[in-house]
């Protein structure tokens, strides 16, 4: 009798550790789709700008500088160059931002990510105005991402020009926790 209900106790813990392990299983499968997932949106992304890169070229440093001297005399290929410039930074912040939506890193990585390097990119009449423009409602760009954009852009009032040739003006490291 004693050995009948033994029996029947391994039976179900048998069963409930089958169950357990299936439900791990299960787990598993979602993590690995999750970062299946994760890693073509990140090589689409990187393709994308990749190709913008092959626009950007040789002269993507004479067009940026032409950008903050002289934004109103650029040429049709600098304007070009520019929005392959500036388009391939913004791709950038939203892949930080999107690792941290996957939990790969924390709100104050896309956060500090932003906060460290919009104003380098966006701080020049020019760019301020490609950015209005390629944020405009309807655009389908991430609200939060949006937001922490606009609110560096608003508090800081810097040119690009002062960001780079003044001292007091320096980049916050950006370091993901690991």
């Amino acid at each position: 009798m004693d050995s009948v209900k033994l029996s029947e106790w391994l039976q179900v813990s048998a069963n409930i550790g089958i169950v357990l392990g299936l439900l791990m299983v299960g787990v598993q499968l979602k993590q690995n789709s999750d970062l299946a997932r994760m890693q073509l949106v990140y090589e689409e992304s990187t393709r994308a700008i990749e190709l913008e890169n092959e626009v950007i070229g040789e002269r993507g440093a004479a067009a940026w500088a032409k950008s903050i001297e002289d934004p109103e005399n650029l040429t049709l290929e600098e304007i070009r160059i520019m929005e392959a410039l500036l388009w391939s930074f913004y791709e950038q912040l939203r892949g930080t931002y999107r690792l941290a939506q996957l939990g790969l890193l924390t709100e104050d990585d896309w956060l500090a990510r932003v906060n460290s390097e919009v104003t380098f990119y966006f701080s020049d009449p020019y760019s301020r105005a490609w950015w209005k423009n390629f944020s405009r409602p309807g655009k389908h760009l991430p609200p939060d991402l949006a937001v922490a954009i606009n609110n560096v852009i608003e508090s800081d009032t810097a040119s690009s020009y002062d960001y780079i040739t003044t001292a007091q003006r320096t980049m916050q490291p950006f370091t993901p926790e690991q």
